[in-house]
């Protein structure tokens, strides 16, 4: 156990350089003789966007095995070293980097991946490994080829399974290390009260890894952008700063396309400093070339993965591709997906008679809104079933959390530190825009998970900043000091009770690794032939299911790719080869498999 733990900290330690390397090494490439400005944290963020960049063209190229992970992981470690011998880092924020990793080390142990990880990130994971890019990967397994998979993209590279167990949780949260240490730099540069609510509410919301997840990273994304917002406001306009936003922005959208929630705050910032931004435009081609180079290659992988822009949005599917989804079924996931958001499922219940915890089905009666005309109705229906969601809740808690920390910071009389606040209009100016992105997300996507944590995070941390203004205009640092020590304290006694009680009861397969749960040839899937392709089809077993009584969601986890799940068989296209690709085209059997899929959306 001793060994197995050395190799997992020894792993979890060179992962963090190695994108720390690529960090730097990107930025030396693209922002030349640039030095000042550009946070430690940034730099390893924009790490993990170039490695974005590196796997997006090895894939229309190659599958990414073990070999080419290996290369490119050591690479980054070796990058870490050479800049680091030529003093390229601030140490005093390398070693900030490297005592957060140790210090929320807890964070990292966990018995179980994140629940969804089994039936989407696996699978993908095997699909890169297994093969160059698919046209209309989408036509053997619909869960393939949606447009969230970006993050995994990026983890592919620290799949090192010859030579270590499943690193796949580490990478993520590293990412919310660097973005901790972003705004600690940033405190560091000018204190403000609003970043440091940020970070406080970030710590606290976001304490257990398997809740991350890919959901997590694009909001943190969007939370850095607003804080660097709030510094073009506060210092006026800088090239530094607008780059950061720039490819922030970028990144965040490629991470979970509804990032654009954002774009009514990005639009009115732009506005305001249009003459800024156009002389800028024209005076760092590098950087937006890169910008534009990544959203293209984006977009590229999801028109060739399913024939849409983003999957699974109709609207932005182009039907004549011989290889694109079918229509139908896409149009289905969509309005079965976005009417969860608001509320569904309550709605379902209550008009129908089901004991299930999930509602997969498209319910219909006289009278009853379907989930494909429920987004139609106006927010007076569906908010009062979106309420029942424990959704809610979470923002409430984010609320308290402010009420705590104004409580804190105003009980403390000495040690003062001088705080910086925006002026009257550039406040209002910053809320009235942050509203702006709220009643966007509300109309959107009003689900925590998809964009409310950046929002509420932002609005509670500019709203309560302000009103310690009028109490007391300077912050004290003695309260903050408490703050932090309360929060760090309930994230790590939190994660140790976990640890505790998981490995007592002999949750863990093999400590300190997270589990890799092996699904076995006849028993949880079988191996058949159609049109002279082998397939792989999962069964109903025990193993890695979301049971719900009759219906189940069956997930292909470690099984080889190309993994179905039973049933979905019906869906699948014929394979074709062509100019070195592989084509998988629509189904024939249109209306069978919107039948199945119509009883079956979420597969």
């Amino acid at each position: 156990m001793t060994m197995n733990f050395l190799v997992f900290l020894c792993l979890y330690i060179s992962s963090a350089f190695m994108i720390i390397g690529y960090g730097q090494f990107a930025k030396n490439l693209l922002i030349p003789n640039k030095n000042d400005g550009y946070e430690f944290g940034f730099i390893g963020l924009f790490g993990f966007l170039f490695l974005y960049f590196i796997s997006s063209i090895i894939i229309f190229f190659s599958n990414i095995n073990n070999f080419i992970s290996l290369v490119v992981f050591l690479l980054g470690n070796i990058l870490f070293v050479l800049f680091l011998l030529k003093k390229k880092y601030d140490y005093k924020f390398l070693v900030l980097f490297i005592s957060i990793l140790i210090l929320f080390l807890p964070l990292a142990i966990i018995a179980e991946p994140n629940e969804d990880f089994f039936f989407y990130y696996q699978p993908y994971i095997n699909y890169l490994q297994s093969s160059k890019i698919i046209f209309g990967v989408v036509n053997i397994n619909s869960t393939l080829a949606f447009s969230t998979y970006s993050l995994y993209d990026i983890i592919i590279f620290f799949n090192l399974n010859n030579l270590f167990q499943n690193n796949y949780s580490t990478p993520i949260l590293i990412f919310y290390f660097l973005y901790l240490v972003f705004l600690i730099e940033i405190l560091f540069k000018k204190f403000s009260l609003f970043y440091f609510i940020v970070m406080f509410l970030s710590i606290v919301s976001f304490n257990k890894l398997r809740d991350i997840g890919t959901s997590v990273p694009p909001q943190l994304l969007l939370i850095m952008i607003s804080c660097l917002i709030y510094s073009l406001l506060l210092d006026g306009f800088k090239e530094a700063t607008f780059t950061k936003i720039l490819l922030l922005l970028v990144f965040a959208i490629i991470l979970r396309f509804n990032s654009i929630i954002i774009l009514p705050l990005i639009f009115l910032i732009f506005l305001k400093y249009i003459k800024y931004v156009l002389f800028y435009l024209n005076n760092n081609k590098k950087i937006i070339f890169f910008a534009m180079s990544v959203a293209v290659l984006f977009f590229s992988k999801n028109v060739i993965n399913s024939g849409c822009l983003v999957y699974p949005v109709k609207t932005v599917c182009f039907e004549n591709l011989f290889w694109s989804s079918n229509l139908e079924v896409t149009e289905q996931k969509y309005h079965k997906l976005s009417s969860d958001s608001k509320g569904w499922p309550f709605y379902a219940k209550e008009n129908f008679d089901i004991s299930d915890k999930f509602v997969w089905r498209n319910l219909n009666k006289e009278g009853f809104y379907s989930y494909n005309t429920y987004l139609a109705q106006s927010p007076t229906l569906w908010m009062k079933y979106w309420i029942k969601d424990p959704n809610y809740k979470k923002v409430l808690n984010l609320f308290f959390l402010c009420i705590f920390s104004l409580v804190v910071t105003l009980s403390f009389r000495s040690g003062k530190i001088d705080n910086q606040y925006l002026k009257r209009k550039n406040l209002i100016f910053f809320l009235i825009s942050i509203i702006f992105v709220i009643v966007f997300w509300f109309l959107v996507s009003p689900q925590m998970r998809y964009g409310g944590y950046f929002c509420f995070i932002i609005l509670f941390s500019l709203i309560f900043s302000s009103i310690t203004k009028f109490i007391s205009k300077n912050c004290h640092k003695y309260s903050l000091f408490f703050l932090i020590i309360v929060s760090i304290s309930y994230v790590n006694i939190k994660n140790l009770q976990r640890i505790y009680i998981d490995f007592n009861q002999n949750i863990f397969l093999n400590f300190p690794w997270p589990n890799n749960h092996e699904l076995n040839e006849n028993i949880d899937y079988t191996i058949f032939t159609k049109d002279d392709v082998v397939y792989n089809k999962r069964l109903r077993t025990e193993k890695l299911v979301f049971d719900n009584g009759e219906q189940a969601i069956l997930m292909c986890g470690n099984i080889n790719f190309p993994c179905i799940p039973d049933g979905k068989e019906v869906c699948l296209g014929e394979k074709l080869n062509k100019k070195g690709f592989v084509f998988y085209t629509k189904n024939k059997n249109k209306d069978d498999c919107y039948k199945f899929m119509n009883e079956n959306i979420l597969y």
